[in-house]
């Protein structure tokens, strides 16, 4: 995200754009108020990156809002729309006319009063029910910023559960088709918040999954030391889920939709799942990761670490 705040610093941008090769193929501008549809219109043009003009627009900018529209559509770009709910139903039937083409909504922070949602994560779900009462489909972009945040926490794990609470809870409901973890400047461990975010969600898997029941006065061996040895052996395989349960009263419920189950059955003896069917029984627990591992493989997916 490069901040725009001027048809000046637009044109410093192209400049220094022409200099150099991006390593990316799109770029996302956040542009001021001060910057006129008409004074983007060379930059467009003669841009050879894909662009995306990100803007907040209020309820009075429905006709400015059409102007970058139509702009960045006879150019091959795209606008996000920053549009607080409360400004929606201003601005719906110019939307509905305008069409989804070449268009992305988003938040980049709390701005709403009237409507009632007191935190981000039920604005952004006012504006998905907007955009659905529209009969829009255009994409949802989930911003995490400092302005989204329940409770601003720098550290990773503090990042980690503000991203939880907006990015996962709205992927959830089915909302969102982006997502950009704002909040950290590192763009490695921003990548690694997003994949956590999208694992936890369902969105897409990127590592294996492991499920564990947890302790309690039926367990048949130490769910802890367990879980983590079969994590270190297996933990390379995208896409994977794996379900180990303390017991075989309530493990086979809860690994439902597990590719693979490791399940206690008896004092010392595990059974192991395919899904919903138990495939071997009672195998003595110093044999049954290695079984495990070869379980994975006669079902294709097992890749060497």
């Amino acid at each position: 995200m490069v901040p725009v705040a001027d048809a000046g610093a637009l044109t410093q941008l192209r400049q220094a754009l022409a200099a150099i090769e991006l390593p990316v193929d799109f770029l996302v501008l956040d542009l001021g108020e001060a910057l006129a549809p008409a004074a983007a219109e060379e930059f467009l043009a003669t841009c050879h990156a894909r662009i995306v003009f990100c803007r907040r627009f209020g309820a009075a900018e429905a006709e400015l809002l059409e102007s970058f529209a139509r702009l960045v559509r006879r150019h091959g770009h795209f606008l996000a729309v920053d549009i607080a709910p409360d400004d929606f139903p201003a601005m719906a039937d110019r939307l509905r006319a305008l069409g989804d083409d070449h268009l992305i909504f988003t938040l980049s922070g709390l701005r709403v009063s009237g409507s009632g949602a007191g935190h981000a994560l039920g604005a952004y779900r006012l504006l998905a029910e907007h955009l659905t009462r529209l009969g829009s489909r255009a994409p949802v972009w989930i911003r995490n910023t400092a302005a989204t945040a329940v409770r601003p926490d720098p550290s990773f794990l503090g990042r980690l559960i503000e991203a939880s609470i907006l990015t996962g809870g709205l992927l959830c409901d089915g909302v969102g088709d982006l997502v950009s973890m704002e909040t950290e400047a590192d763009p490695v461990r921003a990548v690694k918040l997003a994949y956590n975010i999208l694992q936890g969600a369902g969105a897409r898997i990127s590592k294996t999954e492991f499920v564990a029941c947890p302790s309690c006065g039926r367990t048949l061996f130490d769910l802890q030391t367990t879980t983590q040895r079969i994590r270190e052996k297996t933990g390379h395989l995208k896409g994977v889920k794996i379900a180990i349960m303390g017991c075989i009263v309530n493990g086979p419920g809860e690994m439902a939709d597990a590719d693979f189950g490791y399940v206690g059955g008896a004092p010392g003896k595990i059974n192991l799942y395919v899904g919903k069917a138990c495939v071997q029984y009672n195998l003595p627990q110093t044999d049954a990761d290695d079984r495990l591992i070869a379980l994975i493989k006669e079902h294709g997916k097992w890749l060497e670490p």
